[in-house]
């Protein structure tokens, strides 16, 4: 069963409002809920507009602490899957101790709080619409719709009924569950956000005391109960606070004239209590505000690691810094940049490699000396970025942007990211921002959806890219680092969301991050590197403007690319790695898996590395440390690098042709971000021919082996990326007709001649996922699926008997196949992982090549990465600021 492009997969519940089930998302690849409007709506065209115009209206909405609501299909509601408990079914095991109910209600009061701000009243708050995740964070569901939905039918518990309605059209609507709905809902009086703090209060007596407050054997003795009946105040628990007493007693006044106003409050009151209970009864971890700075003490050598932890309040800093350090987990290595504070400075997100070369995912709690990795992100290839709360970390996986929970559980995608992402920021409203390195920042909602333009680069200035964005404290302001054709234009930039504010404030060839202001400090701090020292730039905390001269932070600090090895917390934190610029070699590997050798230079950045015919060079694109792009040519046996093209912009994707005497390539010279086709003598001698240009980006595939054709990718805006076919053979460039062989509405990527001629292996996403597919050349003669469960770059045996391509999960997979009288495909065989650095699948390259015999594979691999000793601990400074002489 299918609704739109949602598939259904089971049903996990039902009520008045309808059914809900699970779905998948199979545009996003992500699990969804879907609840099912019933029936009886869909006749009632006035109903479904309301619903319609109501759900717009809530999809607004975009806080850590409700569940999102996706978009609308015909009378289903799409939503945010929620998994965990209900806050009711958590109930029925009996009361909640004050300890865990505290932070369970403030994450309730700040949901509704932010609605309340944006004019959206709940109507309907009872347990049952709140959904506990396993990490204790608490998720309010249905927000709003009852007042987009109506004249439900009473089932189940009457006390516990959904939504009471007394005719859709009529003034005098009563419109909430019994047992949790205000007075003033009761008596049919139109609702105001005080409903909502009535049902909150209800909702917190309930969870302290195991009890429902209001209850009767049906609808009207629930009702009377809520008109007449006071609580029982005996029945909380005795040490309940006197603030929690006394907030009860305001959310539960009858008359909403004296009934607590803002939600606001409920939340101070809350934190108040957090603050002071003993530390005995309320869990660091949950506190609403951050309490503690850790210093490791004794850290002598490598045994000492489960050395004293001590904590200390916040607001009582050390005068000095402490310094310790994190070394990778057992059996690990870590992934150069990609580490990451959280916001509260109380654990670490790092990136790191096992025993089995899988990279992955790893957070360290501070106050812990023992990590652990989080199922679910492996093939991770971005700086991980932290949520405000400091609960939640985004990633890019496959082109794929994602968040999963620091404690675990499943990943989430949040939309398709065109490019390689670096890194991203998380704003307190919601929204999530990132660059990739040829283009503008992007933005999109938390709750994921279809990504947007925030800014543009200004290729008059020559920009090329905005990169790694930082959000400031104000969640509208953020830094990003622009990407220039000269090195020397480079710089970090301030602006803001709505796009009227933007200024230059430091020169940078690398990436920064801000620190706002602790304890004892007024401004806050811009990071950034200059020749491999961290420099700290004071920035006044309200006009986010230079306030001093940079001051040096700590030495010989390791980047890539444009990425330091560095990350700061909101409150005083600072971690950093030793180490190189660069990226690494490429590296040699058998079959098995096993490492053979490294080719290339140790501070360069590889892509698609593609074997010469003969085999004895191979063409690569190189970054360089301002994310220019050339093309060069290794010679395999010696190693020597030599430079093929010296443009100022962009040259990518080398092929060779069949006899080896040429290489074609794309470059961007004559358009920034468009990429014509070029074509050059291999020797590097002569001059560059424009061999296509459209108007549209077009990257090269490979080269017939008659050398009549060249195969190349070409985006278009209707239908994605295509394959055509160019002839160069004999041909004058006025005789050079590109035609289309696969052009579709869906992507084909990466297209490789079969070693005949007669066949063409591509990459699609007809499916719903991408695929290895073979098609006749030219087309027409046949079809065949090659991968089994999912892949992407194809390439062929010399002889052609065999495929490779990799699978989903990163490992290269063999093929064994015929090309003979028709096309037959074996069953796919697992190789081995070979971390290639770059995995994502909406790539332009294939990122590693094969032997003519099939034995050995060049690859561009995380295990070649040249930044330094891959066990080279993380240093954390407590206090940074301190330690510094300004």
């Amino acid at each position: 069963m299918t609704i739109a492009h949602y598939k259904i997969l089971s049903k996990l519940g039902e009520g008045g409002m309808g059914v809900v089930y699970r779905a998948t998302d199979t545009k996003l690849n992500r699990d969804v809920a879907i609840k099912v409007v019933p029936e009886a709506f869909a006749a009632d065209k006035d109903r479904m507009a309301r619903f319609a115009r109501e759900a717009q209206v809530l999809a607004s909405l975009n806080h850590p602490n409700i569940a999102a609501i996706y978009g609308v299909e015909e009378r289903a509601l799409v939503l945010e899957l929620v998994e965990g408990p209900t806050l009711a079914e958590r109930i029925e095991q009996g009361k909640i101790p004050l300890a865990e109910a505290l932070p369970i209600c403030r994450q309730i009061a700040e949901a509704l709080e932010y609605a309340h701000d944006k004019g959206i009243i709940h109507r309907d708050l009872k347990p049952a619409n709140v959904k506990l995740t396993n990490d204790g964070n608490a998720k309010v569901l249905d927000f709003g719709l009852a007042k987009a939905l109506s004249n439900e039918p009473m089932t189940g518990d009457p006390g516990n009924s959904p939504t009471l309605t007394i005719g859709a059209s009529m003034a005098g609507m009563i419109m909430g569950t019994a047992a949790y709905m205000s007075p003033e809902q009761a008596r049919g009086i139109e609702a105001d956000r005080r409903a909502d703090n009535w049902s909150f209060g209800v909702m917190f007596y309930e969870m302290l005391t195991g009890r429902r407050m209001f209850g009767g054997d049906s609808i009207s003795d629930t009702l009377a109960a809520v008109l007449k009946t006071d609580p029982d105040w005996s029945a909380l628990p005795p040490d309940t606070p006197p603030a929690i007493r006394r907030l009860l007693r305001r959310c539960l006044e009858r008359d909403r004239k004296q009934r607590l106003s803002h939600i606001g409050d409920a939340r101070l009151e809350i934190d108040e209590a957090l603050a002071g209970a003993p530390e005995a009864q309320i869990p660091s971890a949950r506190r609403g505000i951050p309490i503690w700075v850790a210093a490791l003490l004794g850290l002598t050598t490598l045994a000492c690691l489960a050395g004293t932890l001590v904590f200390l309040r916040e607001t009582a800093q050390p005068a000095v810094p402490v310094r310790f350090q994190i070394p990778p987990p057992e059996n690990t290595s870590f992934g150069g940049t990609a580490m990451a504070l959280s916001p509260d400075g109380r654990q670490l997100a790092f990136i790191a490699s096992g025993a089995d070369r899988r990279q992955s995912i790893w957070v360290r709690p501070l106050d812990s000396v023992a990590a652990h990795a989080l199922p679910g992100t492996e093939g991770a290839n971005s700086l991980p970025f932290w949520s405000p709360d400091s609960r939640t970390i985004g990633f890019l996986v496959q082109g794929k942007l994602k968040k999963i929970e620091a404690s675990g559980g499943p990943p989430q995608t949040l939309c398709e990211v065109p490019g390689i992402l670096l890194a991203g920021s998380w704003s307190r409203e919601g929204t999530i921002i990132f660059g990739t390195p040829d283009g503008g920042l992007m933005r999109v909602p938390q709750a994921g959806g279809m990504a947007v333009q925030l800014t543009t680069s200004d290729r008059s200035k020559g920009e090329l890219g905005h990169l790694r964005p930082w959000f400031l404290s104000d969640g509208r302001h953020f830094l990003y680092w622009s990407r220039t054709v000269q090195p020397e234009n480079a710089a970090i930039y301030l602006a803001t969301l709505d796009g009227k504010e933007r200024k230059r404030l430091v020169s940078s060839k690398q990436t920064g991050a801000y620190a706002p202001p602790t304890a004892g400090s007024v401004n806050g701090h811009l990071l950034f590197l200059r020749e491999g020292t961290l420099m700290a730039l004071p920035l006044d905390a309200k006009r986010f403007e230079p306030a001093g001269e940079p001051f040096p932070v700590a030495e010989q600090v390791g980047s890539r690319l444009a990425m330091g090895f560095f990350s700061v917390s909101a409150n005083g934190l600072l971690a950093y790695r030793h180490g190189r610029s660069g990226i690494g070699p490429l590296a040699w590997f058998d079959r098995q898996g096993k490492s053979l050798a490294t080719l290339g230079s140790n501070a360069s950045y590889y892509s698609g590395p593609t074997l010469s015919p003969d085999g004895k060079r191979v063409a690569v694109d190189q970054l360089d440390s301002m994310g220019n792009r050339d093309v060069w040519v290794l010679d395999v046996v010696r190693g020597v690098p030599s430079r093929f093209t010296f443009d100022a912009l962009n040259d990518v994707s080398p092929v060779w042709s069949s006899n080896g005497t040429r290489l074609a390539f794309a470059s961007d010279r004559s358009t920034q971000g468009i990429f014509d086709i070029y074509m050059k003598d291999s020797s590097g001698s002569g001059k560059e021919e424009l061999l296509l240009k459209t108007g549209s980006s077009m990257y090269p595939n490979d080269w017939s082996p008659d050398g009549r054709y060249l195969l190349y990718n070409a985006a278009s805006e209707k239908t994605g990326y295509d394959l055509w076919v160019l002839p160069v053979q004999g041909a004058s460039p006025e005789d050079r007709k590109p035609v289309p062989y696969l052009q579709t509405p869906f992507n084909e990527r990466l297209g490789q001649f079969s070693p005949d001629g007669r066949w063409i292996a591509y990459t699609s996403d007809e499916s719903g996922s991408l695929q290895v597919y073979v098609q006749s050349f030219p087309a027409g003669a046949g079809k065949f699926q090659v991968s089994t469960a999912g892949g992407s770059q194809p390439r062929w045996r010399r002889e052609g008997k065999e495929m490779f391509y990799i699978g989903t999960d990163g490992r290269l997979m063999a093929v064994d196949v015929k090309t003979s009288a028709k096309f037959e495909a074996g069953e796919p065989k697992a190789l081995f992982d070979p971390q290639l650095l770059v995995r994502d699948s909406a790539e332009v390259y294939v990122h590693y090549d094969v032997t003519a015999d099939g034995k050995r594979f060049l690859v561009n691999s995380l295990n070649s990465a040249a930044d330094g000793p891959a066990e080279a601990p993380i240093t954390v400074v407590v206090n940074w600021l301190a330690g510094v002489k300004r």
